[in-house]
């Protein structure tokens, strides 16, 4: 038990001493003081939940987007290339990756795994970034 000015500090049913006593000498703040003033943020709780709620959703929503993006893109890509009379090669395999990729990044990020729906596309989009180079032309 931890002692101050010669009053218990701690105690065992968690009082804090006194209770009404100042915890530290320069605060000047007591026990039941910092207790009423923690109860009264319990009503930001609510809200802070919605609002955490909220930023989730929106998070998913712009990680699906993205993804999204990604796989049209890929996939306009390949028909762009196709309809210039490109052979088919590595890069048409790279862009159909690409495009499997962004897609599976959108239903990660629908179904909430947005960390891995982020390194998806990203990887996705990587390697449509490859079969453009100019070494599959």
């Amino acid at each position: 038990m931890t002692t101050h000015g010669g009053n218990a500090a701690n105690r065992p049913d968690g009082t804090g001493g006194a209770g009404a006593q100042p915890l530290s000498s320069g605060s000047g703040v007591t026990a039941d003081e910092l207790r009423s003033q923690f109860q009264a943020q319990g009503g930001r709780g609510p809200g802070l939940v919605e609002e955490r709620r909220r930023e989730a959703r929106q998070a998913r929503g712009v990680y699906a987007a993205v993804a999204g993006l990604v796989a049209v893109v890929c996939l306009v890509l390949i028909g762009v290339r196709l309809g210039q009379g490109d052979a088919l090669g590595v890069w048409i395999a790279t862009y159909a990756m690409g495009a499997a990729l962004g897609g599976w990044g959108f239903v990660l990020a629908r179904i909430g795994h947005t960390r891995w729906a982020m390194m998806v596309t990203c990887i996705g989009g990587a390697l449509a970034g490859l079969g453009d180079s100019p070494a599959f032309h």
